[in-house]
């Protein structure tokens, strides 16, 4: 019970901070920079990562939000059964015992016979509390989020197996390196070409892969693609949508974290857009923003 005292404590302060962030940005019309916007969310995805209290005891006393522990209710209890009897029963002997005694030996007194027989431990009654039927709930719920993910990850990897493969066209490469160096990226994901994808994306945590569409036509279109993930690759996005999956299996009940998720996959495009702007002149930024909005109509389509 008190560990789900305080993952609803957590749950709920995390709830009011979405609130404020999501009421701040409507108010101010998003006049503050998505990447600020985007720290704000890993501050607090990694506070409700952590279900439990970061306060000492005292402390957490006067915290702002304070859950008192309701009774712990028993709904359940199965009544405890009888041991099995099993063989005869030796009648109890009442009467005392006489000494043995033998030539040469000194008087020995057998161990005295209790007058009943000591009963046999009866198994424990099972019983079901409120702490652990709530306790349940929340971790198949958890699980269920984890694992619908989980499956849907390994799901794709397999399909990326099967039918990508690395990009080989001089031209698509050079552009690629070329993006790279002008990103100062020391590290790269490897470039793949992948048939039935509609739109460029990044996949993988450990080891990214950047992925486009098996038609991709050669041009400015496919130039801005690159950059656009890229850029997500040097601002380690994927890292932060990984911590909001995870948020939301621990905090699958509450819609506020739902909410957040949205807002935080809307506000890491903006910082990317913004991110990939700086690198751009002025004319070529018309360029990009059509050729992400033609990306974002195709992604739409399928």
């Amino acid at each position: 019970m008190d560990f789900i005292l305080q993952l609803v404590g957590v749950s709920l302060g995390g709830g009011g901070v979405i609130l404020l962030l999501l009421l701040l940005t409507r108010l101010t019309g998003g006049r503050y920079a998505a990447r600020w916007r985007c720290w704000a969310w890993v501050l607090l995805g990694l506070r409700l990562a952590l279900p439990c209290s970061l306060l000492p005891e005292r402390t957490a006393q006067t915290a702002p939000i304070v859950l008192s522990a309701p009774e712990n209710t028993v709904l359940y209890r199965s009544a405890p059964t009888a041991p099995a009897q099993a063989g005869l029963q030796v009648p109890a002997v009442s009467a005392p015992a006489q000494a043995i005694q033998t030539p040469g030996t000194e008087q020995v007194s057998p161990p005295p016979i209790s007058a009943a027989e000591p009963e046999e431990r009866k198994p424990p009654a099972l019983s079901l509390t409120l702490g652990e039927v709530l306790l349940g709930m929340w971790g198949i719920g958890a699980v269920g989020v984890l694992g619908w993910n989980g499956a849907a990850h390994l799901r794709f990897c397999r399909y990326l197996r099967r039918w990508s493969y690395p990009a080989d066209e001089p031209l698509l490469v050079r552009e690629f390196n070329w993006l790279g160096d002008r990103l100062k990226l020391l590290h790269r994901p490897q470039l793949r070409l992948c048939p039935g994808l509609t739109v460029p994306m990044l996949a993988g945590v450990v080891r990214p892969v950047l992925l486009l569409p098996e038609a991709c036509p050669p041009g400015e279109g496919r130039c801005y693609s690159l950059l656009h993930e890229l850029t997500h690759y040097r601002r380690r996005d994927i890292w932060l949508k990984t911590l909001m999956v995870w948020v939301c299996a621990l905090h699958w009940f509450n819609p506020l974290v739902w909410l957040m998720a949205r807002a935080v996959e809307r506000d890491t495009e903006l910082a990317c857009d913004e991110g990939a702007l700086k690198w751009l002149s002025k004319d070529e930024r018309a360029a990009y923003g059509r050729a992400i909005l033609q990306a974002a109509a195709a992604g739409k389509e399928c």
